[in-house]
């Protein structure tokens, strides 16, 4: 006991429970919830019990980690090995199978957007035009073709 006042209801068995479940994404009020004690007790013991402490912020370090190279995955896109179960001649059998994820544009978007929010901000403009005015002049004329109906100016003598 710490001083005058109720006993805590802390024990030091709760430090590992608190890894597994931060691990699993637990914020402070679901630990509360876990540990049936108030969200301001969880405050508390986070400043009283370096171990506790020291087992959440691990937990989430991990976590987080992982839902970073989760998303980066998804970013890039990646490839997976499993096995696929097919009928063949009336007999199951099982095949291995490469599974290929392509990247995921609003991964880019978000990973980009929050690693390099100066370039990648809703709403920014690029620094420089790319396309140049040559460019630029086809592009309209083509789009202007394709509305008109005219798609092929060799074929059609547009």
């Amino acid at each position: 006991m710490d001083g005058p006042g109720r006993p805590s209801l802390y024990q030091p068995e709760f430090a590992a429970q608190a890894f597994e479940l931060c691990l699993a994404g637990a914020t402070n009020r679901d630990l509360a919830d876990t540990f049936e004690v108030g969200h301001s007790t969880i405050d508390n013991w986070l400043r009283k019990h370096p171990e506790f402490a020291q087992s959440v912020k691990r937990g989430r370090a991990l976590a987080d980690g992982r839902v970073a190279h989760g998303l980066y995955s998804r970013a890039i896109g990646y490839t997976y090995e499993t096995t696929r179960v097919v009928l063949h001649r009336g007999e199951l059998i099982s095949v291995p199978h490469t599974v290929h994820k392509p990247p995921d544009v609003r991964a880019c978007t978000f990973w980009l957007r929050n690693r390099r929010p100066q370039q990648w901000r809703k709403g920014a403009k690029p620094a420089h035009d790319l396309a140049g005015p040559g460019v630029r002049g086809r592009i309209d004329r083509a789009w202007r073709s394709r509305e008109s109906g005219c798609f092929s100016a060799a074929a059609r003598g547009c």
